[in-house]
């Protein structure tokens, strides 16, 4: 069954929709490792275009990641990462090119992707602005010595989405706290996080203890 939010863009532009995207990309990278950096940054910008079909609309999306060498062991990582998307042709943004925001991978601590615009009845819907910061201090694990597949961090994570026609408010952005293990196994790299949400509003989906196959971020 069809949330209201869904069924009332089923009715303005049918349940079943074409688009031809248009996709450009621009990216640098200068870390001294892909799976465990300590030092470099990496920046990349990229935009989407619906240029034919049904849903018309257009994305642009900015990365920038920053790490400081402390000492050979120890790192602190920042990590940004901004999106606006509208639609074109007087037409709304189509739901499926929303942003979404909340787990390992924006902020931690809340269940991933429920941050943002909700339907009336209550599904997450997502949004067509995204605003995620991060902030990690990594350190080795007790015992490892040198050896950067395992390690410790302690991090700080701001972010939220918001709708099309929504103003950006920062009273509105959610932020946590926590500490994790990031380990580069056989099986490729994982991460495990303990967060502690900060700033929260009454219906967010709280998680504390929260897992991710990937690097950093």
């Amino acid at each position: 069954m069809l949330d209201l939010f869904h069924a009332d863009l089923c009715q303005q532009f049918a349940c079943v929709a074409q688009n031809v995207p248009i996709t450009a990309g621009w990216a640098r990278d200068s870390r001294d490792s892909y799976l465990n950096p300590n030092s470099g940054r990496f920046t990349r910008l990229n935009s989407e275009i619906g240029a034919a079909g049904d849903a018309k609309y257009t994305k642009l999306g900015m990365q920038y990641q920053q790490y400081f060498p402390l000492s050979k062991q120890h790192t602190f990582a920042f990590n940004a990462d901004f999106g606006v998307a509208r639609g074109s042709n007087g037409q709304p943004l189509p739901f499926y090119k929303n942003y979404y925001s909340g787990g390992l991978g924006s902020v931690r601590g809340f269940e991933q992707g429920t941050l943002g615009p909700r339907d009336i009845t209550g599904p997450v819907i997502g949004g067509a602005k995204k605003i995620t910061i991060n902030t990690e201090f990594l350190m080795p694990f007790p015992g490892a010595g040198n050896d950067r597949t395992l390690r410790l961090y302690g991090f700080y994570d701001l972010g939220n989405v918001f709708g099309e026609y929504q103003q950006v408010d920062f009273n509105q952005l959610r932020s946590s706290y926590g500490v994790g293990l990031s380990w580069v196994s056989p099986m490729g790299p994982l991460r495990f996080a303990w967060a502690r949400p900060i700033h929260t509003l009454p219906g967010d989906r709280i998680q504390q203890l929260q897992f991710q196959i990937g690097t950093s971020f």
